[in-house]
């Protein structure tokens, strides 16, 4: 019996993997409905992300017809350091290799967070750049740069190229909120300011971000409206506003501090790929380490901004203290004053309840044995002086009875 095989080969474009199949049918006929149904299910199901990143299209007619707009030759960090065009079609976006003519990587528009746009002037430049993000619900990030001074072109449909020349951030950001609908936040001083030294030319400017590390990794921290960013190296994170519970100043000294993120629970870290938190009791939290002293001022002030709870002097914290401040007193009591506050000892009827120590009744026995001291040396003084007047009449006795034996003797 010669069974339809249409929907084989229009699914299976390997001659050799559609034999194999026609002969397994051939021998259990009973297996072409499970065959087909399983040709059926793959492909309807949309490819996984894994897939859809890293599939390439060596041809370029290949590309979707419904191209909405492309930013031609950006410097992409991740997932790839390369020279890119950004196309954005009804629902893709992809990184095109002009050179090679081959897709990078696309993603489905729908797989794009709402939440972790930004462009921010990239840290430490000499030449004035911006660093674009764009993250995904999977745990990745897009993330590419422009340089203020380089021009930028744009290609749409049925329109003339367009050369951006100045604010060209601002247009891009623009651009991609408008066609991807993920909003492009940027750098609000109503929200986060401070100054630095800059470490291109060394003098002091106002800069949107601080540095600090993750780990061992460094990094930038930039206070947006709407979550806090950290990059741009792997791994490049995202913290909305609404996945922070609080946040905690710890290890002051004289320099820096540390500051850590407490998240809400079942709250997602945008771009969090192979990065894991640490847990302080039963929240997930996240540690940046060695802010300097100077930027403090401005993070208070963004966290008071957007409502998020400084626990820093949390109740538990300053029981900590507490409890440190008492060790101290326990220390200084066993130092050398001892006194006591006499004011509320009572004397006790119970004759053979222990007396309680008295510090004024110690001085006023110290008192009298002073005294008797005193009493005691005047009564040897007198009992001296009484010997003497005695060995005094003695010898006055002696002389007058020697006087009377020389007249006896003088009168013989």
């Amino acid at each position: 019996m010669e069974m339809p095989m249409t929907w084989l080969n229009q699914s299976i474009d390997d001659p050799n993997l559609v034999q194999s199949i026609e002969d397994l049918i051939k021998t259990y006929p009973a297996s072409s409905r499970v065959i087909e149904r399983l040709v059926q299910y793959f492909d309807n199901k949309p490819p996984s992300d894994r897939d859809i990143k890293r599939r390439k299209v060596e041809d370029k007619n290949a590309l979707s017809s419904d191209e909405i707009l492309r930013i031609m030759d950006l410097s992409f960090q991740l997932p790839a350091r390369k020279k890119l065009d950004l196309i954005i079609t009804r629902t893709r976006l992809i990184l095109y290799n002009p050179k090679q003519n081959a897709v990078e990587a696309q993603f489905n528009l729908d797989d794009l967070s709402q939440l972790g746009g930004a462009c921010v002037p990239s840290p430490d430049k000499a030449v004035r750049s911006y660093t674009y993000t764009i993250f995904l619900k999977t745990e990745d990030v897009i993330v590419f740069n422009t340089q203020e001074k380089v021009n930028v072109t744009l290609k749409m449909p049925d329109t003339e190229d367009r050369i951006l020349e100045t604010n060209k951030h601002e247009v891009i950001s623009q651009l991609i909120t408008e066609h991807t609908r993920v909003p492009i936040a940027q750098p609000s001083k109503e929200y986060f300011r401070s100054t630095g030294v800059s470490s291109t030319t060394g003098k002091i400017e106002d800069r949107s971000h601080v540095i600090g590390y993750l780990k061992a990794k460094d990094g930038f921290l930039f206070f947006l409206p709407t979550g806090i960013l950290f990059g741009f190296k792997k791994p490049t994170l995202f913290f909305p506003v609404s996945s922070l519970a609080s946040t905690v100043i710890t290890n002051i000294t004289q320099r820096t501090f540390d500051l850590t993120l407490t998240l809400r629970p079942e709250s997602k870290i945008l771009g969090s790929a192979g990065f894991r938190t640490t847990k302080d009791g039963d929240n997930d939290t996240v540690q940046f380490s060695m802010i300097e002293q100077s930027d403090y001022g401005g993070i208070e002030a963004y966290t008071k901004k957007l409502n998020i709870n400084d626990h820093s002097m949390a109740e538990e914290r300053k029981a900590v203290k507490s409890n440190e401040d008492q060790d101290h007193t326990k220390e200084d009591d066993n130092g050398p004053d001892t006194s006591e506050n006499d004011e509320d000892f009572e004397p006790s009827d119970d004759e053979n309840e222990p007396l309680e120590f008295d510090t004024d009744a110690s001085a006023q026995e110290d008192d009298d044995d002073d005294d008797d001291d005193d009493d005691a040396e005047q009564q040897a003084d007198k009992e001296l002086a009484h010997e003497e007047e005695h060995e005094f009449e003695d010898a006055v006795m002696s002389e007058n009875e020697e006087g009377e034996e020389d007249l006896l003797d003088e009168s013989d």
